[in-house]
């Protein structure tokens, strides 16, 4: 015992205690992956995996250095650095495949975690128990030196636990040299199994071909606001609209003519339309304005987009669940209320004060909720439509994707996405409905309606067959077509706050 606690005057114990930490790291995690995953199982590291072991070795061998050296600034910072850098790259292992379905992802699995999982713990592991381990360090370490030598004299078990781990490190090298190889080959991302035979072994750097070209921070989800009423954005998107219909990707079937305009005497541009309970349900970011026949406001509100959920600026409302409405975003987050019944609105604290900014006496919130999607996971949607089942949403092209269209449909009752479809069409040549630009939905007969504000068409497409059937024409001196009703023989939606009716 008095060798493991030589020289206490300067810390031995808490040397050996960081030794013991240090040969810890590499041991089990490190080890364990290396010797029994790797030669045993044949478990070959994927290019992340790699990462992270290699920062776990970086954290072992700098707590040796400080068992070596002594209690140093940039040996502690060298820890904290490279279990920050870990704890980056588990994170980003996790993100990959944290929302696949139950027992889904990548590797081993470990007391029902796989692999990858573990790491995050090994390094959020490291972090606290490094804080411990200082919190009750004497207060005379520093820099070690022994017999007038800048550095400490190591006792027996510390020298067997840095003399494993040197093995350990070695043997982690040979698998990287056989199932990695050499630079510029750097490992792969579906790696297969560790083989020692030649014919098995894969070497390949085709990963980072492209890889460099496009730095971006944000990645698959730098995308950019839509292109709202009340904040057009048609530069930023890479987006030039163009409101003749003979110019669409689909032929016009019918040509839809205007019969009236109406002024619709509200300050804010209006975003979104709808005819609920013989009222219209108008929108401008987070306002929300009930009308009557005449188009005079009986009631409004101003919700608060950052409660809880957050609900980017409103692009439909639907009625719900008899006399409730569901309110929907952008980002496919959506609010669920209805028309306050109380005579003590001051007594709805809940749904009033914590969901309403503005007129929270006159509407009371039922909760919010979060939409979730597969194929429309990276766009945003400009309006939505229900029919008794399910509520409907279409994405709208941004500056990553101009090809994409997809329909999306969740079961009113749970608004659990149940089904995501691009519709079949008869396109020109080299055309897409990605081109489309849908800022207005309704659901009539059975029959799905969507405006496309770019052409000015309104497809009607038939959700059991997944087909567009018909095509009618807007004329183009409408620049700003936004929501839809659709009525018997016509339409009605909205153009720069005009109610405009067609037919």
């Amino acid at each position: 015992m008095s060798n493991i606690q030589s020289n206490p005057g300067r810390g031995g114990f808490f040397y050996f205690l960081m030794c013991c930490a240090a040969f810890l790291i590499i041991l089990l995690p490190v080890g364990i992956a290396n010797l029994y995953f790797g030669y045993v199982l044949q478990d070959s590291p994927c290019t992340l995996c790699w990462g992270q072991r290699i920062a776990m070795i970086y954290i072992g061998v700098a707590a040796y250095f400080i068992v070596r050296y002594g209690f140093r600034p940039r040996y502690i910072s060298a820890i904290l650095i490279f279990a920050g850098f870990g704890m980056w790259q588990s994170l980003r292992h996790l993100s990959m495949h944290s929302g696949r379905d139950l027992d889904q992802g990548f590797g081993l699995m470990v007391y029902g975690l796989h692999t990858y999982s573990w790491a995050e713990v090994v390094f959020w592991a490291v972090i606290i128990i490094l804080g411990v381990m200082f919190f009750f360090a004497p207060s005379e370490l520093g820099p070690a030196s022994e017999e007038g030598k800048p550095w400490r004299r190591l006792n027996f078990l510390e020298g067997i636990m840095m003399g494993i781990s040197a093995l350990i490190i070695a043997s982690n090298l040979f698998q990287a040299a056989v199932s990695t190889g050499l630079p510029p080959n750097y490992g792969q991302g579906d790696p297969v199994r560790f083989s020692l035979n030649p014919k098995e072994i894969i070497h390949t750097g085709d990963g980072m071909k492209g890889h460099y070209n496009k730095i971006d921070f944000l990645g698959k989800r730098n995308v950019q606001a839509p292109d709202y009423a009340f904040m057009p954005n048609a530069a930023n998107l890479g987006i030039e609209f163009d409101h003749k219909s003979a110019n669409a990707p689909v032929n016009v079937d019918q040509q839809l003519t205007i019969v009236s305009e109406e002024k619709i005497d509200i300050g804010a541009q209006l975003n979104t339309l709808n005819l609920i309970n013989g009222e219209y349900v108008v929108s401008s970011k987070f306002h929300v304005y009930y009308l009557n026949p005449d188009l005079k406001i009986v009631d409004q509100f101003e919700f608060d987009p950052l409660y809880s959920a957050t609900i980017d600026p409103i692009v439909g409302i639907i009625p719900y669940n008899g006399s409730k409405y569901l309110l929907m975003g952008s980002n496919k987050s959506f609010m669920k209320y209805e028309k306050s019944k109380t005579d003590k609105p001051e007594e709805q604290i809940v749904g009033r004060y914590s969901d309403f900014v503005a007129g929270g006496d006159h509407f009371l919130s039922n909760g919010r909720g979060r939409v979730q999607t597969v194929r429309a996971q990276y766009h945003h949607i400009m309006s939505s439509a229900n029919d008794d089942v399910y509520n409907y949403v279409a994405t709208v092209p941004n500056n990553n994707d101009k090809k994409s269209f997809v329909i999306s449909k969740q079961l009113l009752k749970d608004m659990v996405t149940s089904g995501e479809f691009s519709p079949k069409a008869a396109l020109k040549e080299k055309r897409s409905l990605g081109e489309l630009y849908v800022t207005g939905m309704a659901v009539y007969e059975g029959n799905l309606y969507c405006l496309s504000k770019n052409f000015n068409v309104i497809l009607q497409i038939d959700p059991k067959t997944e087909q567009v059937v018909k095509v009618f024409g807007l004329p183009e001196n409408l620049t700003d077509p936004r929501g839809l009703i659709v009525l018997g023989n016509g339409f009605q939606l909205l153009d720069n706050n005009n109610l405009v009716t067609l037919k």
